[in-house]
């Protein structure tokens, strides 16, 4: 077993200490994410507190002593205070193909070779834009935005590659398209002719993006998405290939053990629309879970098991991460126990036997099939 702290990242779309407490470290600043895992961009750090002796190399990382085939998911604390990027993930093939591309020939597309899915468990309320809009929706939205003519007759003809690429082609109009969104939303929506009335929370999060990011035709993204509200203990499974851009809230994240994002605005970071366009899915929805403590996505390669007030068995021969969210969590193995406080983990290898996770509060337990 090895007990972990979570690596901290204070992206600037964070909650002003939002992360406070798990870490127990105030800076006045956002904090974004909180990681636990072995990848290379944010291995999570030995937590020295509860090693015999407090012995521990303060730089040593998990990544010291599991490789990505012993610990193939990453899992997070995430506290989103403003929209996250429009983003899609590649699935296993197109993440090897473009980072093979990218060793020869650049540019710096992939932050590493792996498919990225993912899962996210609110612990708040959670807005995000999740998956596709009807594209009639979408189009009686953009066609009320003076400039978007082109976009919304795509959007008509079903066509969302085109339209995406017609948006993105106005960037150096961003600043008057993008003023435009508030109130296309509010004549849209009292028109009624979309398939649904939108809910104050979702026109609220259109608004937001249009005053976070003025200047950034991706906002003209958004209506594309669909809007979705997750109440704690809900939680929402994408796909590689799936569009989406977390809004706000709380949640627990889970993805295979990659960092790979393209991004299709709402970002300062780097766009690459022809290279999203190529994995973007428009045929598979996300997969929503409700009020689940197994947490068991179709075609995910991990699991999750939430533990409140009470105990539950995990397993021998998969990778195991238990995660304190609320109190302290006890896990056992083979007659050892080890602790860990609210906010911090405890790792058990696929290698080792059966383990018992018990809590007073709650715990979120990561499986996952892994090399010993």
């Amino acid at each position: 077993m090895f007990s972990i702290r979570g690596d901290v990242k204070d992206y600037d779309w964070g909650i002003l200490d939002g992360l406070t407490p798990w870490t127990q470290v105030s800076t006045g600043a956002p904090q974004a994410e909180l990681w636990f895992g072995v990848h290379p961009s944010g291995p999570s750090p030995m937590d020295a507190a509860v090693l015999e002796g407090n012995t521990a190399d303060p730089t040593e990382t998990l990544a010291d002593h599991l490789t990505r085939e012993q610990a193939p998911v990453l899992a997070k604390i995430l506290a989103a205070g403003r929209p996250l990027s429009v983003q899609v993930h590649p699935n296993a093939r197109d993440a090897k193909r473009m980072w093979d591309e990218q060793q020869i020939a650049g540019p710096a597309v992939l932050a590493d070779a792996y498919e990225k899915a993912e899962v996210l468990v609110a612990l708040e309320p959670f807005d995000a834009f999740v998956g596709w809009r009807p594209a009639s929706d979408a189009a009686e939205i953009l066609e009320r935005v003076d400039g978007m003519a082109l976009a919304a007759a795509a959007l008509h003809a079903d066509d969302r590659v085109a339209a995406i690429q017609l948006i993105h082609e106005q960037q150096s109009h961003a600043q008057a398209l993008v003023g435009q969104l508030p109130e296309a939303i509010d004549r849209a929506n009292d028109a009624g002719s979309m398939t649904r009335v939108m809910s104050e929370s979702e026109i609220a999060a259109y608004r937001n993006a249009a005053a976070d990011f003025p200047a950034d035709i991706g906002v003209l993204m958004t209506p594309l998405l669909d809007f979705v509200t997750l109440l704690p203990g809900d939680a929402v499974y994408l796909a590689p290939g799936i569009p989406h851009s977390y809004v706000r809230g709380i949640g627990f994240e889970v993805m295979t053990s990659s960092d790979n994002v393209l991004r299709l605005g709402l970002t300062n970071k780097p766009v690459f629309v022809d290279r999203a366009l190529d994995i973007l899915d428009f045929d598979t929805d996300p997969q929503f879970i409700h009020g689940s403590t197994s947490i068991a996505p179709v075609g995910a390669d991990f699991q999750l098991e939430v533990v409140t007030a009470g105990s539950s068995p995990l397993a021998t021969g998969e990778y195991r991460l238990v995660v304190a969210i609320a109190g302290d969590v006890d896990v056992a193995v083979g007659g050892q126990t080890r602790t860990a406080t609210q906010g911090r983990g405890v790792v058990v290898t696929a290698g080792e036997p059966d383990a018992v996770v018990s809590t007073q509060g709650m715990a979120v337990a990561v499986i996952a099939p892994a090399t010993p």
